[in-house]
């Protein structure tokens, strides 16, 4: 027992203190105590150190930051409850997996930059932040910040922190001071920024799978850590995204004022390059613009134009169709009209009686029109008394199986037709009446073939109409995309230059467009960066002193 907690177990060992897995019986929680070394509750300075971390955490509630539960001393022991993280630290993880790829680095790097920014807008610095200062969830994929014991709270408090800081630094960061920044390791006061180089060599680690700086002494290190810049990342990962270089470039620079202004700025480099990620998966480089968009134009084009003759196809479809049925009923009604008075002639007359001849020869003559396919005139009894197909007369009358009929308003039928091998046809099943009376019905199927030749016709035409339109668009694609890239492959020329140029490079146009705009902002930037590249090489020989001093002093 340590007070009221129920120690349940041992988790780690850290430089000052010891980790414990611990129950509180009076909330029913299972938390991580960290005690105090006895060699150490010894001393008040690092006693009062010790707390401290418990004051500069307690007070930080962030979804990345460990949580805080309590502080105290029981039985002469100092000790710190808080959050008990179910995973591993990053260091172990590293050990273990070697290099992360770079999606995790962007989502865990995300995570520590929201805490971190959090912290400073709470005027904490961390001042200690390293792989072992991080805990990684069981899955990997939260990150949570650990360990203020060196942190300084509050402008107030910076002086005192400082002198403290200064006395513990050496045995505390023994064997991991190669997270250190620059301005910690000449023993400069620090801010928030000293924070982002940590975290800057953290993901350096965690992208190539090794340390940034590689030295063994102290000496080593810290002029390593003040002068050297590190591998470059691309030659341990070379699938890192630019972007995601850029960043960790940024913020291992050597003076604070190159790097983030602070942990919000930090969050959102990495926010916009997590976005970029899901905007454009990472691979080899893509269409050249001057393909790409008349592709892409092409794409949009042609769903448009099919949407469009589709639509128009099927409206020109219904239109044929209701003129062809209009045609179709009017020769019908002509049939019935002549055949009704002879029909109601021979209803009246026995069998042997009647005369059809005339109604057959009036059938026979109206097969021969080409619009014709099917001419059949049924009397009352459903016998055939004329047709076009002379074989039929005096047969009983089998009405077509299985077509879809449609009433019209005059009792009509209408449906189509495809029977007997002569292609498709549109039928009209109309009553012959007279006086009121039905006598019998007339059976005509009228072609299809100048109705679909039309729509033939017509898709032809909107056929060669969209392939004319796709060449069009394809031809101003390829122009639009040739105007594009013409400007862009010139200031992409200029700005892979002006590096080794020094930035004394201007480019000379006389656009009045966007690209215009392009080249001045080139030309401003270039304007603005060319005497601090001068002056940064006069600087050179004042950064080998510092870097003497700082071998000096570490080595005494």
């Amino acid at each position: 027992m340590l007070g009221r907690y129920r120690m349940d177990g041992r988790l780690g060992e850290g430089a000052m203190a010891d980790v414990y897995r611990a129950h509180d019986p009076d909330i029913g929680r299972t938390v991580a105590i960290k005690v105090l070394k006895p060699e150490f509750a010894r001393d008040p300075e690092l006693a009062g150190r010790f707390l401290r971390e418990a004051r500069a955490a307690g007070a930080l509630s962030h979804a990345n930051i460990a949580t805080i539960y309590d502080v105290g001393e029981a039985q002469g022991a100092a000790y710190i409850a808080m959050e008990l993280i179910d995973g591993q630290p990053l260091d172990v993880a590293l050990q273990q997996q070697g290099r992360i790829p770079y999606e995790r680095v962007l989502t865990i790097g995300a995570q520590l930059a929201a805490a971190v920014a959090y912290a400073h807008r709470c005027g904490v610095v961390h001042r200690d932040i390293k792989p072992s200062n991080i805990l990684l969830s069981a899955d990997g994929k939260t990150a949570k910040l650990l360990d203020f014991g060196v942190a300084r709270v509050g402008e107030m408090d910076a002086a005192t922190a400082d002198r403290k800081f200064a006395q513990t630094q050496v045995g505390q960061l023994i064997g991991t001071p190669r997270y250190m920044s620059p301005e910690q390791a000449l023993g400069l006061p620090v801010d928030q920024r000293s924070d982002l180089f940590s975290l800057g060599v953290v993901l350096y680690e965690m992208i190539t799978g090794k340390v940034a700086f590689p030295g063994t002494a102290l000496a080593t290190l810290a002029i390593q850590i003040a002068q050297e810049k590190v591998e470059p990342i691309d030659r341990s990962a070379g699938d890192c995204p630019p972007g995601l270089r850029f960043i960790i470039d940024k913020l291992l620079a050597k003076k604070p004022e190159q790097r983030f202004a602070d942990g919000d700025a930090l969050a959102a480099a990495l926010a916009r390059e997590i976005a970029a990620q899901g905007d454009a998966p990472a691979g080899k480089r893509g269409l050249p613009l001057r393909i790409k968009l008349p592709l892409a134009l092409a794409s949009v084009t042609a769903i448009a134009l099919a949407i469009c003759v589709t639509t128009a196809l099927g409206r020109e479809r219904q239109t044929l169709e209701h003129m062809a049925i209009v045609a179709g009923k009017s020769t019908a009604t002509f049939v019935t009209n002549n055949a009704a008075v002879l029909a109601a002639e021979n209803a009246g007359l026995p069998a042997d009686q009647q005369d059809w001849s005339a109604l057959q020869a009036f059938a026979v003559s109206a097969g021969k029109d080409p619009a014709i396919r099917d001419l059949v005139v049924v009397d009352m009894g459903g016998i055939v008394r004329a047709a076009g197909d002379a074989s039929l007369v005096g047969k009983r009358y089998a009405q077509p199986i299985g077509e879809p009929l449609i009433e019209s308003g005059d009792g009509a039928q209408v449906a189509s037709a495809a029977d007997r091998g002569q292609g498709t046809g549109i039928r009209f099943l109309q009553p012959i009446r007279y006086a009121g009376a039905d006598f019998g019905r007339v059976d005509l199927v009228v072609r299809r073939a100048s109705l679909d030749a039309a729509l033939s016709s017509t898709l032809t035409s909107l056929i060669v109409l969209s392939a004319v339109v796709m060449l069009v668009v394809l031809l101003i694609g390829y122009l639009s995309g040739a105007m594009v890239a013409r400007p862009l492959a010139r200031l992409r020329k200029a700005l892979d230059a002006a590096p080794e140029a020094g930035f004394a490079l201007r480019i000379s146009h006389h656009r009045r467009d966007e690209f215009g705009a392009a080249f001045d902002a080139f030309n401003r930037a270039a304007a603005a960066v060319e005497p601090r590249l001068a002056t940064a090489s006069t600087n050179d020989g004042e950064a080998q002193v510092r870097a003497t001093v700082i071998s000096s002093r570490l080595a005494a």
